[in-house]
């Protein structure tokens, strides 16, 4: 029995030779004389042949108790009415089924064996059985038949030694193009049917008739796959398929156009798909609709109520549609594709709302971090006021020099600092005395035991005021931070009107995990550095500065802020005053520049 089935899984899989047979069998029913009982079995058996082959219904599908009882009524009954101008019939029928299964082939070789086929076919439908159900007895009906007749099978025994048909995989294995076997079919009966109405009308032999509709059917033909794909220029029959069949009444162009538009125009996404589904009902067909987007718990309707609708949903979008009378298959895919569409617009429109909010909040967020950084420089600097004013034995001449000087640039810094809140790109900075600035910074952290050298230049010198203090804060709070730590840590500020602005502490060096990272992306670390860092760069960086670490050893922990190299018209910097071994702090030694001392706080109190 595994014997049987392993062989009659072989001749499926050889399924020209199936065909084969089932055409031999059909032949040779024919030439037994269809209506007597060799003939009717044959065709019963060449009926069995094509159910094994058929392209159609799979070979391993179950046929249930009614469709068993519909197939033997419908065979018997075909057998016992067997006439040749039913078998014509039948043939043509078997006609379109093999000529759509040789389009469906993936290979020349794989079409080769449908192709002889369905030569075999029509030789036998015009030259043997019409003019059989014709009753036409004339010489050349007799000779043409007479030749043909031995030779269909010979043809039909060459199918079954044509190769193997390509696609063996059983999920590709059968169908048929469904479009190319109607066409088949229309073109067998419109061309036999114009040879009856020659041979009525005209008196025209039958071979002569045939000639002409053939001829007939010919041109047509041509005119009709030149119109399908002109070379004119103008618009094909072809595209004009398409378009309909991408139309309900309103171009599916012109949809997809005010869709664009709207998208365009309406910058609130529940207000886009609102419009949207609104211009649904331009549509046949649609007198009504409801919408649902689930993430967002969105709903919304438009139109009337019915009793007909259809539901759609979409990547969260769930749309109910309501129709006049109850859509077909071909409209319901075609609003599904519509609504696909939109949903997909809806969805982009979603997220491009989502990245402004971020964009908003990260600029928020940015804004305050960067205000929260100066009110903090700004209490630090509060501090240091208080804790000198708490000394034991102060001056109070100097005490209220010191606070009389140092007041009004905190209120100046904190109304500037107040107006960063109405321009957070960080807008302009004023420029300040570059003398005058020194004094200020040399003021706030007296007591601090911060040594302070500079160079003011020539008189006249400028800085830009917020970036400084910006910058100068924030690099001596943190190397404060690091001296309570380590309490022996000496701060020296270095300061040169016309070059750079330079904070030196005797620490450890900072983390090489740290470093690499500093003044480039807010962090955290062990001394808190990292945010006011980051923001101070930002800030230099717009003022046309840059703020970087110079050096970084035990010892010596440098970090610099200088003017940024202009660039020439190529785009290189030009040359500028890069650091040096010459510009660093030496210690015991002479210092790096003419220099003169305006504060010099190394001893303890």
């Amino acid at each position: 029995m595994n014997g049987l089935r392993s062989s009659f899984a072989n001749l499926l899989q050889r399924r020209q030779i199936l065909l084969s047979a089932s055409l031999l069998v059909l032949v040779a029913g024919f030439a037994s004389d269809p209506s007597s009982d060799v003939g009717r079995y044959l065709i019963l058996v060449h009926f069995g042949l094509f159910l094994l082959w058929q392209p159609i219904v799979r070979p391993s599908h179950r046929l249930g108790g009614l469709d068993l009882i519909l197939l033997v009524a419908v065979l018997s009954g075909f057998v016992l009415a067997m006439s040749p101008g039913l078998l014509a019939a039948w043939v043509m029928v078997l006609t379109a089924v093999v000529g759509g299964r040789s389009f469906v082939a993936a290979t020349m070789a794989g079409r080769m064996p449908y192709v002889l086929a369905l030569a075999l076919l029509v030789l036998f439908l015009v030259l043997v059985l019409v003019p059989e159900a014709l009753g036409l007895h004339s010489e050349d009906v007799a000779l043409l038949s007479g030749v043909t007749q031995p030779g269909l099978p010979l043809m039909a025994i060459a199918i079954a030694f044509m190769p193997i048909e390509s696609e063996l995989d059983p999920r590709t294995l059968g169908g048929i193009d469904l479009i190319s076997a109607l066409m088949i079919l229309l073109v067998l009966a419109v061309t036999l049917l114009g040879t009856l109405a020659l041979m009525q009308v005209r008196s025209m032999p039958y071979f002569q008739s045939l000639a002409l509709a053939l001829i007939g059917v010919a041109a047509g033909l041509l005119l009709l796959a030149w119109a399908w794909q002109p070379r004119l220029g103008h618009a094909s029959l072809g595209l004009q398929l398409s378009r309909w069949l991408l139309s309900t009444g309103l171009s599916f162009e012109t949809w997809l156009h005010d869709l664009s538009s709207a998208a365009l125009e309406c910058n609130e996404p529940d207000e886009f798909l609102s419009a949207a589904l609104h211009d649904l009902e331009r549509f046949p067909g649609i007198v009504g609709g409801r919408w649902h987007y689930l993430p967002g718990d969105v709903s919304g309707s438009f139109g009337r109520g019915g009793k007909h609708f259809e539901t759609f949903e979409h990547g969260g979008l769930r749309v109910e549609l309501i129709f006049r009378r109850r859509p077909g298959e071909s409209l319901v895919w075609h609003y599904n594709l519509m609504l696909l569409v939109l949903a997909r617009f809806y969805s982009e429109k979603r997220q491009t709302r989502e990245l402004q909010l971020r964009s908003f909040e990260e600029a928020v967020h940015e804004t305050g971090a960067r205000l929260t950084h100066d009110v903090k420089n700004l209490l630090q600097t509060l501090n240091a006021l208080c804790f000198v004013a708490s000394r034991p034995n102060v001056d109070t001449d100097a005490l209220h020099r010191l606070f009389r000087s140092q007041l009004p640039q905190i209120a100046a810094r904190l109304e500037s600092t107040l107006e960063k809140l109405g321009r957070p790109d960080g807008g302009a900075t004023s420029p300040i005395d570059a003398a005058e600035w020194w004094r200020d910074a040399c003021s706030r952290y007296e007591g601090q035991h911060i040594r302070f050298i500079a160079d003011l230049g020539d008189a006249g010198a400028t800085v830009p005021r917020e970036v400084y203090d910006s910058c100068l804060d924030n690099l001596l709070q943190n190397a404060i931070a690091k001296r309570r730590l380590d309490p022996d840590i000496s701060i020296t500020v270095e300061f040169d009107a016309r070059t750079r602005l330079r904070v030196t502490d005797s620490g450890r060096a900072i983390d090489a995990a740290v470093a690499s990272r500093l003044l480039r992306q807010p962090m955290q670390s062990e001394q808190g550095l990292g945010m006011g860092l980051y923001q101070a760069s930002r800030l230099a960086s717009g003022a046309g500065h840059r703020l970087e670490l110079a050096r970084n050893d035990d010892g010596a922990v440098v970090l610099e802020l200088y003017p940024a190299p202009a660039t020439d018209e190529t785009g290189v910097g030009a040359e500028a005053v890069e650091p040096g071994p010459s510009s660093r702090l030496i210690r015991n030694g002479p210092l790096p520049f003419n220099t003169r001392v305006v504060s010099d706080a190394n001893s303890k109190d």
